[in-house]
């Protein structure tokens, strides 16, 4: 028996299951814990199905079907003990944040994944780096559970996939990542609304978010390296919310010669969360280093350290990476 042959028979023996996604949650995790919900919803051998967020959602996928449907850990209605909890686009147990809890308190624990910085913390752990998004895997389990594709799952699952491959032209775009969506279209999924939504449809205060980041972004010297740096009070001053900076790491990737791109981004705690894109450096182990994990030309991380002192240790070690002259892991 396979591992996903592992996670099917589970999910058929549970009564009580609870979905899990990372903090800070982008279109892949929430995507895909909509889809697997409604997955499970339509076993019988299935009575409750419960999805939890920690944070907000972000004002680009409100869109999502039954968006509304997710509960803060705190929920009164959520149950002590679930008989399976599911993790969706999670690399590490302590991404769950507050509902860590919840899920250690599961009889049984399954994790499924795409990342290459995930070694497993599940009782089954189902990582699969070679798929574009964890939706594909979420895909993968309504044949093998009997379920039936319809409107909702099909944009859920769309929408995890796109965002996940920039809107197709990232290096994971496979050839079964069409095959997937041609079969996500035919069930219902709009490509061009969905599209619409992810990325053509900002708020005038995200817009000027993106232009003062950018207009005031620093390159090094060789133009190998580029990083923004946002403060709360131009998060403040804007009337930015968090999530709104989303794509702007992707932007400042754009810039010819650029290896490496990052944005610095002051959290409410004076911490610092640092997102990371490539042109070909492996980025996934320079976030490792500061704790943090994702795939090898997307990252990120957060470092318990103020953003002044976050920016010098890790422009450091990128350029160390760069250069080549030094071996820091």
């Amino acid at each position: 028996m396979n591992t996903k042959q592992k996670v099917v028979e589970e999910i058929k023996k549970a009564k009580r299951i609870i979905i899990f996604h990372h903090m800070a949650p982008d279109g892949d995790a929430l995507g895909s814990a909509l889809a697997l919900r409604e997955i499970l919803e339509q076993l019988d051998t299935v009575h409750i199905v419960d999805n939890v967020i920690t944070s907000y959602i972000p004002d680009v996928y409100k869109y999502l079907p039954d968006v509304d449907k997710f509960r803060k850990p705190d929920d009164d209605s959520l149950y002590n003990t679930y008989d399976l909890g599911i993790t969706v686009d999670c690399a590490s147990k302590d991404r769950l944040g507050e509902a860590t809890e919840l899920f250690n308190n599961a009889k049984k624990t399954v994790c499924i994944d795409h990342h290459v910085s995930n070694t497993g913390f599940a009782d089954i752990d189902l990582i699969e780096t070679s798929v574009s998004a964890t939706g594909e895997i979420i895909f993968s389990l309504i044949e093998l559970l009997n379920a039936r594709l319809d409107k909702n799952i099909a944009t859920n699952l769309y929408t995890s996939i796109l965002t996940d491959t920039g809107g197709f032209k990232f290096e994971n775009t496979k050839p079964e990542t069409f095959r997937i969506c041609a079969d996500l279209v035919e069930a219902g999924a709009d490509p061009v609304e969905i599209y619409k939504n992810c990325y053509e449809i900002k708020s005038l205060s995200m817009v000027k978010l993106h232009a003062r980041v950018i207009d005031r972004a620093v390159v090094s010297e060789d133009q190998k390296i580029i990083y923004g740096v946002i403060k709360r009070d131009v998060l403040n001053e804007l009337d930015a919310s968090d999530d709104f900076i989303d794509g702007i790491t992707e932007s400042l990737r754009q810039v010819k010669d650029v290896e490496v791109a990052l944005i610095f981004k002051e959290t409410l705690k004076k911490t610092t969360r640092v997102s990371f894109r490539s042109n070909g450096l492996d980025v996934c182990k320079i976030a490792n280093f500061f704790g943090g994990g994702g795939h090898k030309l997307a990252a990120g991380c957060l470092i318990e350290k103020n953003i002044e002192e976050s920016i010098k240790d890790v422009l450091s070690i990128v350029e160390k990476q760069i250069s080549k002259k030094e071996i820091c892991f």
